[in-house]
């Protein structure tokens, strides 16, 4: 009985399905979708719903879904939008428990009248316990259950396989199951989610996620309808299997500047960036890189490092792979002595090789069993975690090329890594190459350019799931005071709460008049900067607001009433609360530390240039509170900003320890005040000499 399935499954891998919508006239939606099952092989009932009509493409009818025999698994609803909420009220009371909504006219239409009629659908759901796909849609397919309500155009030449794909453009999943079919990449699913009313991506991912069919999950994205949920299904699936993510929409014209400088560091794009990164996901830029990585995911085994030995036959070709290559941040290690000997025997010259490596022409390469010999060689290497050929392929084959590509299949049943090879010719996999993968167990990638960044992604997911299981986010909670919403905080108010949260603040004093400034400077007994204090002036030094280095007690007194001055000048309706009196910090880099509030993904993190670099440069990292240590030292290595740590130019290193302690302490404070703030900027955070530690030196706190 149907009630057997949960509704998901219902939906996903429905026994039985009935079809509103469908015409005796023949054309349109329905019976598209009615014919798609028959194409697909669809063993169950498929049950047109007409109200007088006795049969539709050789299928008995049924006047209405009350009369079917028992409850279809999946109603698909292809009626114009205003009969669409008749249709799910008639299958909730005949205990169907999943709908395919093909209609458009909802919040796609983006009326108050579209809107309306699919917050009357998703309330209509879940009375009932319903699964919805869509509306808006094109369908569903998936090749393991033999079925299909689709209008999708999925070729002739599409072949089962492994890689699942939900997409919210239906133009491009027609182009993915075009691409993958003239590649024979296997498909499982191919879903298009629509407006994602009731069943959204994150159901979609946590189905793939527990489906045997699935080994790769393919997203084609425009946005989230709910952030947190989709992070906690990527968090869920990812150290299970890896997803790739052609995300639409990045490009940005421009970002309106805010009171924080995180505002213009961190936005949308750069919170699905950061989750992207967190969790090992592929994020790619064009449907053939999607295919292309999503292939080989499906078809190598994850690496046990990241170094890539590539060989070929061209001095030419050998070049093009290593610039391509190293561009796609592939690590090329140098070829280690002994294999040097041993490969310079098989190919007989007397030279090194480098890493690609040049076999100097295919006869040396084809002579006798050297090809079985070089791969024996390279399988050796414990220095080495990816082996790859590159060919100039050809469209119909080549002798050569199939002898060479045999003895990778032969060698890999007993290969100790990935082995793949990679063409060099673009679109050249298309006939006598096309599901050469699947059948051989071969992975073969169809141009240096996609096939490089597939090989890196491969990588860093393999380095993903070696960290998963170890990788432990900083979680802790705070004791903080309730503020006014919309509040710009002080420097000395912001200082005061980061510090109980245990981050390293400067020592300073908050005066109230120059002289008071004299007095505390006494407590410091050092150079010490001088900051006007007030919630109408949050860019101090824009005003005239800051003054450095005074060392006496009569230049900070000096010092502090020229603040004074020039900020009351400039800001005559300012609300002055004081002068900060503020330990130098001397001899340290600077770095901005902050967080940035995001509607769909809650709290920020970033990391980047600070000081007045932030604004020319804009060089920065972004990632989910909480955070690992792990994922702070990954922010590191993104800025370029990061060589300024090493001991740039002779200086001396610096204390990347305490900032990745102070990087995960502040993380683990803007999880824990989720909601609270719009955004917090620490800037500069100097970072001392090794062993000296790091000092918050500016604040800047905005409550929601």
């Amino acid at each position: 009985m149907s009630d057997q399935k949960t509704p998901i499954e219902a939906l996903l891998r429905p026994r039985s399905i009935a079809i509103v919508g469908a015409s005796s006239k023949g054309g349109g939606s329905g019976n598209k979708m009615m014919e798609s099952a028959g194409t697909f092989g669809f063993k169950g009932p498929v049950q047109p719903i007409h109200p007088t009509a006795s049969e539709i493409s050789g299928q008995k009818c049924f006047p209405s879904l009350a009369a079917l025999p028992q409850p279809a698994d999946c109603v698909v609803v292809a009626v114009p939008a205003d009969g669409v909420l008749k249709v799910i009220e008639d299958a909730a009371a005949a205990g169907v428990k999943s709908a395919l909504v093909v209609s458009e006219g909802f919040a796609d239409a983006a009326t108050d009248e579209g809107r309306e009629r699919q917050e009357k659908l998703i309330a209509l759901a879940r009375a009932n316990n319903m699964a919805i796909a869509g509306p808006n849609c094109m369908g569903i397919a998936t090749f393991a259950h033999n079925y299909a309500a689709t209008m999708a155009d999925i070729p002739d030449t599409a072949v089962a396989g492994g890689v699942s794909l939900v997409s919210q453009s239906g133009g491009l999943l027609n182009a993915f199951a075009e691409h993958c079919g003239n590649r024979g990449i296997g498909m499982n699913y191919l879903i298009s989610m629509g407006n994602q009313a009731v069943v959204d991506l994150a159901d979609y991912i946590d189905f793939f996620a527990a489906d045997d069919a699935t080994k790769v999950i393919a997203l084609i994205m425009e946005g989230a309808k709910d952030g947190r949920r989709l992070r906690a299904a990527i968090e869920r699936a990812a150290p299970k299997k890896p997803i790739v993510v052609l995300k639409l929409g990045r490009s940005v014209v421009g970002q309106a500047a805010t009171l924080a400088h995180t505002g213009t560091l961190a936005g949308k794009h750069e919170a699905f960036e950061a989750l992207f990164r967190q969790h090992g996901v592929a994020l790619v830029d064009s449907i053939d890189e999607l295919c292309e990585t999503a292939g080989l995911f499906a078809y190598a085994p994850l690496p046990k490092g990241n170094r890539v030995a590539m060989f070929t036959v061209s001095g030419g070709a050998t070049s093009l792979v290593g610039d391509l290559g190293d561009k796609a941040g592939i690590h090329f290690p140098p070829i280690g002595a002994a294999t040097n000997r041993k490969l310079q025997e098989i190919i007989e010259v007397d030279r090194s090789f480098n890493n690609p490596i040049d076999t100097v022409g295919m006869p040396r390469l084809r002579r006798g069993a050297n090809m079985a010999k070089l791969l024996d060689v390279l399988n050796e290497d414990d220095g080495l975690d990816v082996v790859g050929l590159a060919l100039g392929m050809r469209i119909e084959g080549a002798e050569s090329h199939d002898a060479l590509v045999a003895e990778i299949a032969r060698a890999i049943p007993k290969a100790r890594k990935p082995m793949v090879v990679m063409s060099f010719v673009s679109s050249s996999l298309t006939r006598r190459w096309r599901g050469y993968a699947a059948q051989h167990g071969v992975p073969i990638l169809d141009n240096p350019e996609i096939g490089s960044r597939a090989i890196r992604h491969l990588v860093d997911y393999a380095e993903y799931r070696r960290q998963a299981g170890s990788r432990k986010p900083v979680s802790a909670s705070f004791d903080v005071p309730k503020l006014e919403a919309g509040r710009t905080l002080t420097e000395a108010e912001s200082k005061i709460i980061l510090g109980k949260a245990g981050l390293p603040v400067t020592k300073e004093f908050l005066a109230r008049t120059p002289a008071e400034a004299a007095q505390l400077w006494k407590q410091i007994n050092g150079p010490v900067a001088l900051k006007i204090q007030s919630p109408d002036i949050p860019h101090k030094s824009d005003v005239g607001g800051v003054h450095l280095g005074a060392r006496t007690a009569e230049a900070v007194e000096a010092a502090a009433a020229k603040v004074l001055e020039n900020s009351t000048k400039a800001c005559p309706d300012a609300s002055i609360d004081g002068i900060l009196v503020q330990e130098m910090v001397e001899n340290g880099v600077e770095f901005i530390l902050g967080m940035t509030y995001d509607d769909q993904f809650g709290p920020m993190v970033v990391l980047g240039a600070g000081g007045v670099m932030v604004e020319i440069f804009k060089d920065a990292a972004v990632r989910l509170p909480p955070l690992a240590r792990e994922d702070v030292h990954g922010m590191i290595a993104e800025l370029k900003s990061s060589k300024l740590l090493e001991g740039f130019r002779g200086a001396a290193p610096r204390d990347v320890d305490a900032l990745v302690d102070c990087c995960v302490q502040f993380a683990a404070f803007v999880a824990a005040t989720d909601g609270q703030y719009a955004a917090i900027d620490l800037n500069p955070v100097f970072v001392c000499p090794k062993g000296k530690g790091v000092r918050i030196a500016d604040a800047l706190i905005v409550t929601r």
